[in-house]
């Protein structure tokens, strides 16, 4: 598996929360977004610089770790209403593991710009990956996000225009793999106790059986979280059922609608995807009756 297989669940927490039904700026639960993975320049009290990430793996000679930060950074726009949309970052690394026994420390920069339309501000930040042997043969794969952006406290606003925004780590083995958090083997569960996350949370992603990707999120989540074949489209909030949305979102009126296409291009999507949406794709949305597998 690659860090690619795992952008479908890294897309939907990357999004969690960007905006919210009746998906206008107007609405008071829009006022207040950007509620979680948010890593501020250093000494802000508000929300913590950094994120940090343990796991356990074992891995081959010469095995190689795929490293995949993904973030938002709010452009804030010009014209009325007043409104951040959030632009996908991604900054990426690949060390050999056998490399990081004395650590590593990778430096980033995300450039700021403007146009006609918006401005964003520079940011700038720094990945340290560690690997330490643990007892039981594991190595504790340690890798720490932190946002190094220069600032001087002012709104919260300015704060976040100034912060890495939904940040997530996807990690990748290359000859080796990790070991579950949530149901780690007995072998390993004292080890697996003793790893200190902070601001995230590492869980397996793929297909169950799969343990080389890692997914390390601001939000819970199982191992080998997926999304729902019946899903037509984000919808921003993962803890909401689809069907429900869509039709909310088919009985606003003309101008609240409206009004929700000129808050963000996303909600504009949202709009223009319920509209369009067959008989046949709402059906699917409506739910699936399973069975559970007869026991052997």
């Amino acid at each position: 598996m690659t860090v690619d297989n795992a952008r479908a669940v890294a897309d939907a927490v990357l999004l969690e929360g960007y905006l919210l039904y009746p998906y206008r700026a107007s609405a008071l639960k829009n006022r207040m977004r950007w509620q979680f993975g948010v890593l501020a320049p250093k000494d802000e009290e508000a929300e913590p610089s950094f994120a940090r990430t343990e796991c356990l793996c074992v891995a081959d000679p010469g095995a190689k770790l795929d490293v995949l930060v993904r973030c938002l950074q709010l452009r804030t726009r010009r014209d009325e209403p007043s409104w951040d949309e959030g632009e996908l970052r991604e900054v990426d690394a690949t060390v050999e593991l056998d490399s990081l026994q004395q650590g590593r420390e990778i430096l980033f920069g995300i450039p700021g710009g403007a146009d006609d339309r918006s401005r964003w501000l520079p940011l700038s930040g720094a990945i340290g990956i560690d690997l330490t042997a643990v007892a039981g043969g594991f190595n504790r794969l340690t890798v720490v996000v932190e946002n190094r952006t220069r600032y001087e406290p002012a709104s919260r606003e300015e704060m976040l225009r100034r912060s890495l925004v939904s940040t997530h780590v996807v990690l990748a083995l290359r000859g080796g793999h990790f070991l579950s958090l949530v149901d780690p083997p007995e072998a390993a569960r004292e080890a697996t106790q003793a790893c200190r996350n902070e601001h995230t949370w590492p869980v397996l992603v793929g297909e169950p059986g799969q343990c080389d990707v890692m997914l390390s999120a601001p939000i819970i989540l199982y191992d080998h979280p997926a999304i729902a074949p019946q899903s037509a489209g984000d919808s921003f909030d993962a803890t909401e059922i689809d069907e429900i949305l869509t039709l909310r979102t088919l009985t606003l009126t003309e101008e609240e609608k409206r009004e929700a296409r000129q808050t963000d291009p996303r909600a504009a999507a949202v709009v223009d995807r319920a509209e369009q949406l067959t008989a046949e794709s709402l059906l699917k949305m409506h739910g699936t009756l399973r069975y559970p597998e007869s026991p052997e």
